[in-house]
């Protein structure tokens, strides 16, 4: 009862508390570093959202916690940046950085969670983020990569798309006159799942960019029981003989092969692919989980039109490599046609990523895994840490203490604010919301800024130490030793360090210029 009375107050926007619904997220992914070079990074983009709406993110790869940046330029359309990074450094003496490697060779789907090993650098990685809002209108994958002067760019955009969801909430039969009776479903829930072509660039003068082959893959039934980020992934780490994605329940292949290109050309065949409609109870509260593998189109440019570059063999063979057609009709650029054998040469290569998502009408109350460090003077990205549950909320921070400078929103849950100080915090959040569900969660969050050297999160006598080292020399902008901003360090750089020292008398002698 409980339950249908949240979805009706959905239904009808009673400004009483209502369900925080989550219209499906990006899930969990792997994805194969096919650029054929070292990549030091990976970032999403995701095009009408805020840094408000996004979720939990996965930090269970060689990466860790991502940064979260949005860009509100253009006050209408804001972006978010979820930016997997680890530059080249060092924290108290150990190495922070780490690359991915370029594929050695093919890499199957089922080995996909070896991305997440420490040990192994295979040329994949895993990335995930929740999003909490369905009004996003593009989501942009890209590895990172060097440019001809070292300078970390985007590289070209990576063949991964990600679903979208459509959900038809319970239809409740008007109640009959007379003494109240229980609600009666005439309609139960239902959504659907919609996978669109990867977001890549048309070709100038084309109307269809990059093909590529998805298969889709679902689970068979449902269960009441939402998945982790962490649990959207290719291995069985519970030992019940079926990956984590599935639910713990039979999975099956719902589309075989299906080939999807971006275009202009209105071509929705090829623009996305549609899945079957699922339901979701009579409450709307069971769980969706879908994989969607991805692998190139190789049959070769012979068999692309010429005109408008859209891909012509799109259809396999029962040998899953094979085209089916032997005489598909192709244009050449001069408009000129002739026939090509789509049976004579193999069309699917090698699987190149997969996607792992869930949907959830009714997502649980719960805590972010994670937040992200932040700096001195730099505004830190707006994070709502509960999510899912009945708002409004009711979030404190129950031991430890937030960073200087920043502070929570107990009703909203949102993180916000400039931090002040260098340091580490640890605290605990524990959010209740409207329904009385409690919540609690461990966080670190670790502030850096100028005068901290080594990027320990101290300002102490190591650090004065590099300074007073470093008298003298011109460098660059930015520089952590450069306190006072005049690109050069001196004596006033080492009495500004000393002055915001982390720990008790890290400068006990105030130093002379040599």
């Amino acid at each position: 009862m409980k339950k249908i009375m949240i979805l009706l107050s959905m239904i009808t926007l009673s400004s009483a508390a209502q369900a925080s619904t989550s219209y499906g997220s990006l899930g969990n992914f792997d994805v194969v570093n096919d650029t054929g070079e070292t990549c030091y990074g990976f970032e999403i983009e995701i095009d009408d959202v805020h840094s408000t709406d996004i979720g939990g993110t996965y930090s269970y790869n060689h990466y860790g916690v991502p940064k979260i940046r949005e860009d509100s330029t253009d006050p209408v359309h804001p972006k978010v940046f979820i930016r997997y990074e680890r530059p080249a450094g060092t924290t108290s003496g150990v190495y922070t950085g780490f690359t991915t490697a370029a594929i050695p060779g093919a890499i199957s789907p089922t080995s996909g969670h070896q991305c997440t090993n420490p040990n192994v650098n295979q040329g994949c990685e895993h990335f995930g983020v929740g999003v909490y809002q369905a009004s996003y209108t593009a989501v942009r994958y890209h590895w990172l990569i060097k440019d001809t002067t070292g300078n970390t760019i985007t590289g070209p955009a990576v063949n991964v798309s990600t679903p979208t969801w459509r959900y038809s909430p319970p239809v409740i039969a008007p109640p009959p006159p007379g003494p109240p009776v229980p609600p009666v479903v005439q309609f139960p829930a239902q959504v659907i799942a919609v996978i669109p072509a990867p977001v890549v660039p048309i070709p100038a003068a084309k109307q269809y960019g990059e093909p590529s082959w998805i298969k889709v893959i679902k689970t068979k039934t449902h269960k009441v029981r939402p998945l982790k980020l962490e649990d959207l992934v290719g291995e069985d780490k519970d030992g019940d003989t079926h990956p984590d994605w599935t639910n713990g329940e039979p999975d099956e292949v719902e589309s075989e092969w299906h080939l999807l290109q971006t275009n202009s050309k209105g071509n929705n065949k090829k623009d996305e692919l549609e899945g079957g409609a699922d339901e979701m109870g009579d409450e709307g509260k069971e769980v969706v989980t879908r994989r969607y593998e991805f692998y190139d189109y190789v049959a070769g440019n012979l068999s692309i039109d010429g005109e408008n570059g859209e891909a012509m063999c799109d259809e396999v063979a029962p040998d899953n490599i094979h085209g089916v057609n032997a005489a598909v009709d192709v244009t050449d650029a001069n408009g000129d046609s002739y026939f090509f054998d789509c049976t004579g040469v193999a069309i699917v290569g090698a699987y190149r990523g997969a996607q792992m998502g869930e949907f959830n009408a009714i997502a649980p109350l719960d805590m972010i895994d994670a937040v992200q460090d932040g700096n001195v003077a730099k505004v830190f990205p707006e994070r709502r840490v509960p999510f899912g549950g009945n708002t409004p909320y009711q979030t404190v921070i129950s031991e430890g203490a937030l960073p200087n400078g920043l502070s929570i929103d107990s009703a909203t849950g949102v993180l916000s604010g400039i931090p002040t100080k260098v340091g580490v915090s640890n605290f605990k959040a524990t959010t209740t919301d409207f329904d009385g569900t409690v919540v609690t969660k461990n966080y670190t969050l670790k502030v850096t800024g100028p005068g901290d050297i080594d990027g320990d999160n101290d300002i102490d006598s190591a650090d004065l130490n590099v300074i007073k080292a470093k008298y003298g020399q011109v460098v660059a902008a930015n520089d952590p030793a450069d306190l006072n901003g005049d690109l050069k360090v001196n004596v006033l750089d080492y009495r500004k360090a000393a002055s915001l020292c982390t720990l008790p008398r890290c400068a006990l002698v105030a130093p002379t210029a040599p």
